[in-house]
């Protein structure tokens, strides 16, 4: 078999920017911190344990064996401790194969403090 091989110089190929992670508005810093979520459904209300996995000033990754859906408003809370709460929306979720337990992304609905 034969196979033809053309070299090209360098300053005949158009070099493009490669990104190879997309840009976030801000750092992500790695943080395991127990949280409660408080979901609000219809006239009940239920709190639920979760932990964070990372954070930044614009949202939170949590781990938890409670079923998140994305668009859902959830409040989030020290754990234990369900008086000061931070309003969230879940904008993503991941659910591994196994079924236990599932990582949400959520967005921040209100500036947290410096």
């Amino acid at each position: 078999m034969l196979v033809a091989v053309t070299k090209r110089r360098a300053e005949s190929l158009p070099m493009e920017p490669v990104s190879s992670a997309p840009l976030r508005r801000s750092e992500r810093v790695s943080a395991t911190i127990p949280i409660s979520l408080l979901v609000e459904w219809e006239a009940s209300k239920t709190e639920h344990d979760a932990t964070t996995v990372d954070l930044s000033r614009e949202g939170v990754r949590v781990r938890t064996t409670f079923m998140l859906f994305p668009g859902e408003m959830v409040r989030i809370a020290r754990w234990g401790d369900s008086g000061q709460t931070v309003p969230a929306r879940v904008v993503w979720v991941h659910r591994p194969e196994s079924g236990r337990g599932s990582l949400a992304g959520l967005e921040f609905l209100d500036a947290l403090p410096a």
